[in-house]
């Protein structure tokens, strides 16, 4: 661990606090552009065993601060104080503690994880101490660490494919690429074509998940409904990612055409590239939170692509229940008025339902990562779907950052993407499709708030009933005592592999003898 140098600089009455940056020449040569950001954690915090940069931190949110960076030459210091962008409190104001510090200078805009953006620079961690309310501090960090080009990879039975989408394309030649983790089914039968599983990852997944998946395939017993089914079908893994986070393949002001570059570019690519079968009833559906929300809509937009739909924990499905907020009614995002007090909203709360983070917190965190919505993180993601574009190319707000007042205005242009609100809107196209094709299971204890637009949801659909042959076989359940994590340790979630072999059956995509 690295022990920051501390000038004393004066025994003047106020306290100073500076972060000092320079890139090191031998990381890169050439001026660096982008953001610098200085992230914390106190070493009195459950976070200590953590990496500073590893942040924000839900359940125990810890201090950063930012700056913008402008062609400075290697070596040249860059200063983070009290001008800069910061959470919860300016650096002169931190309280006494012992601290690390770490600084990432994002130059590349391209995803949700500084990690995955090639040449983006970072420091070692800081070790200092805030002492004193009249200290004079100065902590050095240097940029010596580079970040390497961001690999798609490939293990047994995992292949990659990435294609340009001729639609996203026309909207932005710089974003057209498309990828996919293709996982192949075990013990392959000659001439034999499979149906396929799509996945869409939650929020800060991509690709690169399907290498997971397919060794949790490898050893799952044959026998199993794992096992079954990775021996009958293809599982590909999506990548959602972009420059504004997680797109929910939902086409966009913002992100472009990306479910029809799904649908009309990638899985057609996919079934001229594997030995698939091509037709939607053999193309299953599953995701989790934002991947959750995701299949949904793209189950319900592009029937004659997509078939059964298997959602858990979604994000937000009717926006009158916003994680906690009503955008449609309520004043603020932010906070609340109760009984002459103010509550601030809360964000995350753990299982035990005690809040970690506030929507206050979480969104000046953002600013702190990325000004006017442009730090990919969870809601300014959520900005950047379901809201317009501003006139400088930036999502626009839905609320305003600082106060958390809601522009009713631009709260209507995001019906469109409600998912109550579209199916209200056209009862007999997507009633049928939600009510036959989605199974959606969420915990009635979701960290998010999550589970209630879901109940919105499900007792819209509960009064819903249509001529058919028989029983729908969709369904919603939210589950008692289970959160946004712990669901996946429940019954009604181990069923979801046996529930899509039999759906495959029934569809006849899967010989009845190979299911139980």
């Amino acid at each position: 661990m690295l022990v920051a140098v501390l000038w004393a600089l004066g025994s003047q009455a106020q306290r100073s606090i500076e972060f000092r940056a320079t890139v090191d020449p031998a990381a890169q040569s050439a001026p660096a552009s982008g953001r610098l950001v200085v992230y914390l954690i106190d070493q009195a915090s459950a976070m200590r065993q953590r990496q500073p940069a590893d942040g924000p931190f839900f359940s125990d949110p810890q201090p950063m601060f930012s700056v913008a960076v402008d062609r400075v030459p290697a070596g040249e210091v860059i200063v983070v104080g009290d001008a800069a962008e910061f959470f919860p409190v300016m650096p002169s104001e931190l309280e006494p503690g012992r601290y690390r510090a770490q600084a990432v200078l994002d130059q590349n805009r391209s995803n949700s994880d500084w990690r995955r953006e090639e040449g983006n620079l970072f420091s070692e961690p800081v070790l200092f101490d805030v002492t004193e309310r009249d200290q004079k501090l100065v902590v050095h960090l240097s940029l010596g660490r580079r970040v390497d080009a961001y690999i798609s990879r490939e293990s047994e039975g995992v292949r990659q494919i990435a294609i340009e989408s001729r639609e996203l394309r026309a909207f932005d030649p710089e974003r057209a690429t498309m990828r996919a983790g293709v996982i192949e089914p075990i013990d392959m039968e000659e001439g034999r074509r499979y149906p396929v599983i799509y996945e869409v990852p939650g929020f800060g997944g991509d690709h690169n998940r399907a290498e997971w998946v397919a060794a949790r395939m490898r050893h799952a017993d044959p026998d199993s409904d794992l096992g079954r089914l990775a021996r009958n079908a293809y599982w590909v893994v999506l990548d959602p990612e972009g420059p504004n986070g997680h797109h929910l393949f939902a086409d966009s002001a913002n992100n472009g055409p990306v479910g029809k570059a799904l649908s009309q570019d990638l899985v057609p690519a996919i079934d001229a590239a594997f030995s698939t079968i091509n037709e939607p009833s053999a193309r299953l559906l599953r995701g989790h939170s934002s991947g959750g929300w995701s299949t949904i809509w793209l189950g319900m937009n592009y029937p004659d692509v997509f078939g059964g739909i298997w959602a858990t924990s979604p994000d937000p499905v009717d926006f009158s229940a916003f994680q906690a907020i009503d955008i449609y009614t309520e004043a603020n995002m932010y906070r609340r008025e109760v009984e002459g007090e103010v509550v601030w909203t809360p964000s995350y709360k753990d299982e035990h339902g005690n809040v970690g983070m506030t929507i206050r917190q979480e969104n000046r965190m953002e600013e702190v990562l990325g000004p006017s919505n442009t730090s990919g993180q969870q809601w300014d993601s959520w900005l950047a779907v379901f809201g317009p574009r501003t006139d400088k190319g930036t999502p626009a707000d839905l609320y305003d950052p600082k106060t958390g007042v809601i522009d009713r205005g631009i709260a209507r242009q995001y019906e469109k993407y409600d998912i109550v609100r579209r199916l209200l809107s056209d009862r007999a196209t997507y009633g049928p499709i939600l009510k036959d094709r989605l199974r959606l299971i969420v915990g009635e204890m979701d960290n998010y708030d999550l589970d209630v637009a879901v109940g919105k949801l499900k007792a819209e659909l509960d009064q819903l009933s249509f001529a058919g042959s028989g029983p729908p076989a969709g369904y919603i359940t939210i589950v008692p005592g289970k959160d946004h994590s712990n669901i996946f340790d429940t019954p009604e979630m181990d069923a979801i592999e046996w529930q899509m072999l039999r759906e495959l059956e029934r569809k006849g995509h899967i010989r009845k003898q190979e299911t139980k």
